[in-house]
């Protein structure tokens, strides 16, 4: 039979000396637990006293011991006298019999957050320290004077911000309260002997206020200020400070001290710092034509035109030449100001309506009337006025006619980048056939534009149904002014000529309707408010007529038609008296 080994063999068998069931039999072991500190301990009211419960002490290993308590069974009456002299505080006379610190010594060095092992009266719970609570200490003296500090610059910003949102008076006193508190700052730091105050912060604020205070029209206080920064010197840029001086001395018209402080400020300035030095020298023209220097202007802005051109500056030379009669250099002046660059608006984006470009149909909508976008157009716009402007003067200062001055800027232009200003300039040409009483030539122009784009298509025709109105020809004027209308059907210039014929058909009832229109579209319309007028009188309607004669006398308060009208229509009511005054 085959012998085989039991898998369970071995399980049962252990080491005797593991063995602590038969530990509390041991008296060897009994009589060694004695001789130590531990089996000296008493046990608690809970335990059997005996060797079972030493033994059960030594193994369980209890986490709280109080103070031991004399045993009869455990110890002799002269140990009890040592533990009681050890409870009552009385030093021991051997290592033996040394106080208990169980408690001190932790059997694991893990413990719980708060916790402690064999803790007192309110069980094993250890509260957490309180925060400690800091005194406040005083502020110095430097802290507090920082803060002084930083209460004036807020101060002096909200006077900007004011400034910049149109509340001037408030700008002012928020600049006046914050150099009073600069005033008490620097006293506050000489009567602790501390260090300077800030320079240029005392600066600015003084500096802010006097630019607030000139804005005020106070022009004494603020030329004071302005002074005591240079005297002072607060700022280390004099020059725009006496620039401000110039400006004040120019709104008080005194002019030979204005060009003094701007030719102190020029030599001031920096060869880095052109722009300013271009805006000074501007100041320094102006300052001349408010005194009648007309060539002394043309020379700074011949300077000015040379190194930063701008249309402006280059009216300006042109109108200086006009003044002093000089043609060639004011036509030299003209074709300098073609030569600048001309920034065209973009006004026409070719928006596709694809899915793949919806985000930049998008963002093409969003940018076509922006801040920038009517930045633009502002400048494109101002461009083409001073264009049209400069035309003018020249044609009316032609050496033979003002046709031909006309035709010579039409070809530079055309010659230019400003090509698309030259239709428009036909226009003028035509009124200045209008001037000449040459009515053929005129229409001959105005009819080339019958069919060029809105804008000048609705301007031509106006043109010429009124040019056809004062011949009597009603057929062609009604044409033309619904021709206009059909191009532009807000020009209240063409409404105004389409109510003049059906007033001269004795259709006053359309006549009305076309200058109620114009006003609509333009309250400021004068021509249409007056004929306006003469129609409602036509139609009797006096309490109107007065409505609306009171309105153009607001206009135009030294228009003497406006005091005929009413006295007309007071005399029509029997109002004789009020009539007379």
């Amino acid at each position: 039979m085959e012998y085989r080994t039991d898998s369970y063999s071995g399980f049962n068998d252990y080491n005797p000396l593991l063995d602590t069931d038969d530990l509390k039999h041991d008296t060897n072991l009994q009589q060694a637990v004695l001789k130590t500190s531990h089996g000296r301990r008493a046990p608690t009211s809970t335990q059997k006293t005996g060797m079972f419960s030493k033994l059960k002490n030594v193994f369980t290993r209890p986490k709280n011991t109080a103070v031991p308590v004399p045993s009869a069974r455990l110890g002799t009456a002269s140990r009890a006298v040592r533990q009681e002299n050890s409870v009552a505080g009385a030093r021991p006379g051997s290592t033996l019999h040394r106080p208990v610190t169980a408690q001190n010594r932790p059997s694991t060095a893990i413990r719980s957050a708060g916790f402690i092992a064999g803790s007192g009266a309110f069980g094993s719970y250890t509260s957490v320290p309180e925060p400690i609570q800091y005194e406040m200490k005083d502020e110095s003296n430097e802290e507090k004077a920082r803060k002084i500090e930083r209460t004036i610059f807020n101060l002096a910003e909200e006077s900007c911000f004011a400034y910049e949102e149109n509340n001037i008076k408030l700008a002012l006193e928020k600049a006046e309260e914050a150099m009073k508190l600069d005033k008490t700052h620097a006293r506050y730091r000489d009567e602790h002997n501390m260090s300077e105050s800030n320079v240029n912060l005392s600066g600015f604020v003084i500096l802010n206020c006097a630019n607030m205070s000139a804005k005020c029209g106070m022009k004494v206080e603020a030329m004071n200020l302005y002074n005591l920064i240079l005297k002072n010197k607060l700022l280390p840029v004099h020059s725009r400070v006496r620039i401000n001086i110039g400006n004040v001395f120019v709104s008080s018209k005194q002019y030979a001290n204005a060009l003094k402080m701007y030719r102190m400020a020029l030599d001031q300035i920096s060869e880095q710092n052109v722009n300013l030095k271009m805006n000074v020298r501007q100041n320094i023209a102006a300052t001349h034509i408010l005194m009648g220097q007309y060539a002394e202007a043309a020379q700074m802005y011949e300077i000015v035109m040379q190194e930063r051109p701008n249309h402006r500056c280059g009216l300006n030379l042109l109108l200086c030449y006009y003044a002093i009669g000089q043609l060639d250099k004011a036509r030299r002046a003209f074709t300098d100001l073609l030569k600048i660059p001309f920034q065209t608006s973009e006004d026409n984006y070719p928006v596709s309506l694809g899915k793949e470009d919806k985000q930049v149909s998008l963002v093409t909508e969003a940018i076509r009337d922006d801040r920038y976008k009517q930045m633009e157009r502002k400048r494109r716009h101002f461009a083409e006025h001073v264009i049209v402007t400069a035309v003018k003067i020249i044609g009316n200062i032609s050496e033979q006619d003002s046709i031909n001055g006309y035709e010579w800027c039409i070809e530079q232009v055309r010659n230019s980048t400003y090509l698309e200003l030259a239709s428009g300039l036909e226009i003028q040409k035509a009124i200045a056939y209008l001037r000449e009483d040459n009515f053929p030539k005129a229409i001959a122009i105005l009819k080339e534009f019958e069919k060029a784009e809105a804008k000048l298509a609705s301007a031509a025709a106006t043109n010429l149904s009124f040019l056809h109105f004062l011949k009597k020809d009603l057929n062609n004027a009604h044409k033309y002014a619904d021709l206009a209308l059909k191009s532009d059907k807000f020009n209240p210039a063409s409404l105004t000529n389409k109510g003049n014929c059906c007033f001269v058909q004795h259709d006053y009832e359309k006549a009305r309707y076309y200058y109620e229109e114009a006003l609509n579209i333009d309250a400021g319309c004068v021509q249409a408010l007056h004929n306006l007028i003469l129609t409602l009188i036509q139609s009797k309607q006096y309490q109107r007529v007065k409505d609306f004669l009171h309105k153009y006398a607001t206009i135009q308060p030294d228009n003497s038609q406006v005091a005929c009208l009413m006295a007309k229509v007071l005399q029509e009511t029997h109002d004789f008296d009020q009539a007379k005054s």
